[in-house]
């Protein structure tokens, strides 16, 4: 696909490497052609605006505007609008604001925080005439215009545009006052420039070129400026055969830094382009003709498992050294290259207990005491024990969960509180009995030893040791207690549980099918306490009007609401409020300076127990018996997340970040598995969730000689593939593991 800088989309073959290394493909990256809205027209350049997105197509939206444009060969471009249904999917798009149409280009645009205003790209027009340029070509324009009555109106070119240059793209900052958009107006550094206009008052200033480390002498275009200050473009470098590659780039010292090529799965070797990232930088749309599509251009979405940054692990202010020794049960030897995975839980809310719930077990227990598992996740870290059977965790202030495994042996989970006076640990490990799979509550604490100065257990035995973790949360954590059975709080009326994982993209109040874990889990909840009644609250943070926010966090509250009403929860039982920025967290006001993640602080989904028969004890309980069936490939300790181990450990989430095949293989030694059941009905619905995400091979099976029902979802020959359908499953919500 060629075109000509004459085109609105200016999609020349363009590359730019900037001297730096194209990135490895990230295998916790999930892009997804979105089939719903591509057609075999170009459709690109996407933009969120209220449950839904904006893009720009070259499908004719009607008769009327069925027009070629004979230098590229294409009908004129227009914008139209996706809106998700009730499950977050795009649905098929329709024309957006039929007001704004004409018979010219229509292109990329913009929305300020408010929704009220946006900025768009169309060629030069006066009233309906075609204003040319010196060189007699139509350029490209930017226009505003304001939403009035839901009706678009007062369409202006801005005061900076230039008839004899082309300025398109823009991109809007967060806080209104700065305007990002491509052109190629003189005193660039060649071809198209990023250029920024910032705001004073109501006027838009002279535009200003982002400068020779970001621009080059070829075009760079398609700007797209994060709530957080980082700017994404493409580019191709000038005179080069290639394709347009995605960039990002920050300020330093408020100046802009090197830019960083995106590198796959973003770059393709083909025109990448047009991206658009939400606040919290997991989930986003970008255009692409790469091999595979429908049409010329294609909108992609992606989501991103870990988000797009990864936190660089820093070396924290280490409080205290705790050693975890670990001995057979049956012989009292010393167990080394034990596996020893533990996790800080800080940010361990009821809202994380709440997705916990499992009614598949079949247990008897009081309808008022919730047994929930501790979450072991990708963050993590792993080590083995020493020659001494010993592992020292370095610790810094808070509460920890250790899980302790080894080959043929049952696994181990305690919870422990750094700030006690306990040093060590014994844990003892007995013989793998499958017998006792998926029973019992796994009471597995050793013997805590402290420094004898104290008495950890609370009595005074004289000889200053203490039985497990007992005791109590010394950080003074309201109604958090370490206790034998792990960790114990309770939900009553007036408790407040956050959902941490309630993401919603900007100026949208749709729940991303990506962000509806917390929200099934909370529908099992009320439907298993029937009694319970709640207030579903949402809040968002400073930035916009009054009027606005209030407006978007009812709308999100609601949309939660009627989530919840599709599962089974009676609506009666549900009021949804929207607190817009009224109960910040922080000092992150109308007139105070700061950071995108002290914003994202204040931007929160709440539910709060309004009612109930009964106060809930919650008991986050050690995991239940596992099993690993060979013993770990690393050979030492180290403090680093997600140490290789055993392909068969669950508690994992990363075992080969090589690629593999992902074929299914019905031979395969690893097997993933997506579920085990003790109840067949339970163990079929699961299946049912597994093949309609594609998985036609998936079956139930009893393993080993137990008597529970596996959802083996795919067998295969290689570790890395068995974990890459893993992480697949992941990216759907769907909890899965490896066994071999």
């Amino acid at each position: 696909m060629k075109h000509t800088i004459l085109q609105l989309t200016f999609l020349l073959s363009w590359f730019s490497t900037f001297g730096q290394e194209v990135p490895t493909p990230n295998n916790d990256i999930f892009v997804n052609n979105e089939v719903s809205i591509n057609s075999n027209h170009l459709e690109f350049s996407p933009t969120f605006l209220e449950d839904g997105i904006l893009f720009i197509s070259t499908n004719p939206v009607n008769k009327r505007f069925k027009v070629k444009d004979t230098r590229i060969d294409k009908n004129i471009m227009s914008i139209f609008r996706s809106t998700r249904d009730e499950e977050g999917k795009l649905q098929a798009p329709v024309p957006f604001a039929i007001e704004l149409l004409s018979t010219v280009h229509e292109g990329p645009l913009t929305f300020d925080r408010t929704a009220e205003n946006m900025f768009f790209t169309r060629n030069n027009l006066k009233g309906k005439k075609q204003i040319k340029g010196k060189d007699g070509i139509v350029k490209l324009q930017i226009y505003s215009a304001q939403r009035m009555d839901n009706v678009w109106k007062n369409v202006e070119k801005l005061s900076f545009n230039d008839k004899n240059s082309n300025a398109a793209h823009p991109s809007i900052s967060v806080e209104n006052n700065e305007l990002y958009f491509s052109s190629d107006r003189p005193g660039g550094q060649g071809g198209m420039d990023l250029w920024v206009s910032i705001k004073s008052g109501d006027t838009w200033g002279e535009p200003i070129n982002l400068g020779p480390k970001v621009n080059t002498e070829g075009d760079d275009v398609f700007p797209f400026i994060h709530a957080d200050g980082t700017l994404y473009f493409s580019s191709k470098e000038a005179g080069k055969e290639a394709d347009l590659d995605l960039f990002t780039v920050k300020k330093v010292n408020g100046e802009w830094g090197i830019p960083e090529n995106m590198g796959a799965p973003f770059n393709s070797g083909k025109d990448d382009f047009g991206i658009i990232i939400d606040r919290d930088k997991r989930n986003g749309y970008f255009s692409s003709n790469r091999g595979g599509g429908i049409g010329g251009d294609d909108i992609y979405s992606f989501y991103a498992l870990n988000g797009l940054e990864k936190n660089v692990e820093e070396v924290p202010d280490f409080e205290k050294i705790i050693t975890i020794n670990v001995k057979d049960e049956a012989t009292g030897a010393i167990i080394e290259e034990a596996i020893v995975t533990y996790m800080k839980l800080d940010e361990l809310t009821l809202g994380r207990a709440i997705t916990g719930i499992s009614n598949s077990n079949g247990e008897e227990r009081d309808p008022n005491d919730l047994v929930l598992k501790l979450p072991i996740d990708e963050n993590a870290k792993t080590g083995l024990t020493d020659f001494n059977g010993q592992i020292p965790l370095r610790l810094n202030r808070g509460s920890y969960v250790v899980k302790v495994e080894k080959s043929g042996m049952q696994s181990k989970q305690i919870a422990l509180n750094s700030q006690s006076d306990i040093l060590e640990y014994s844990i003892v490990l007995s013989k793998y009995d499958p017998t006792l799979a998926n029973t019992g509550n796994g009471n597995n604490n050793g013997n805590g030893n402290n420094n004898g100065s104290g008495n950890s257990d609370g009595s005074n035995n004289g000889n200053g040791t203490g039985s497990g973790n007992n005791n109590s949360n010394g950080n003074g954590t309201s109604g958090e207690a370490f206790g034998e059975e792990g960790v114990v709080t309770t939900i009553q009326e007036g408790t407040v549980i956050e959902l941490p994982n309630i993401y919603y993209n900007f100026n949208d109040a749709a729940i991303r099918p990506d962000a509806q874990t917390d929200l099934n889990s909370l529908a099992d909840f009320l439907i298993q306490y029937p009694a319970t009644e709640i207030e579903l609250i949402s809040h968002t943070d400073s930035r916009g009007n009054d009027r606005y926010n209030n407006r978007l966090s009812q709308r999100r509250a609601e949309n939660a609401v009627d989530f919840l009403i599709k599962k089974g929860v009676d609506r009666n039982r549900m009021v949804p409020l929207g607190y817009g920025e009224s109960q910040l967290r922080n000092t992150c006001n109308d007139f105070n300076n700061c950071s995108e993640e002290d914003h994202q602080f204040n931007r929160r989904t709440e539910v709060k127990i309004t009612k109930m028969d009964a106060p809930i004890t919650v008991k986050f309980i050690n995991n239940l018996p596992s099993y690993i069936s060979e013993a770990p490939t690393s050979t030492k300790y180290t403090g680093r997340n997600k140490t290789n181990i055993s392909p068969s450990n669950p508690s994992t989430t990363e075992i080969d970040l090589n690629e593999g095949n992902d074929e299914y293989d019905p031979e395969g030694n690893y097997k993933v598995i997506a579920g085990v059941f003790a109840n067949m009905d339970n163990a079929e619905k699961r299946l049912i969730e597994v093949r309609a995400l594609g998985f036609n091979n998936a079956d139930i099976l009893k393993l080993g000689g137990s008597d529970l029902f596996h959802v083996v979802v795919s067998r295969y020959r290689s570790s890395s593939s068995a974990t890459n359908t893993v992480r697949k499953l992941k990216s759907q919500n769907v909890r899965a593991f490896v066994k071999s």
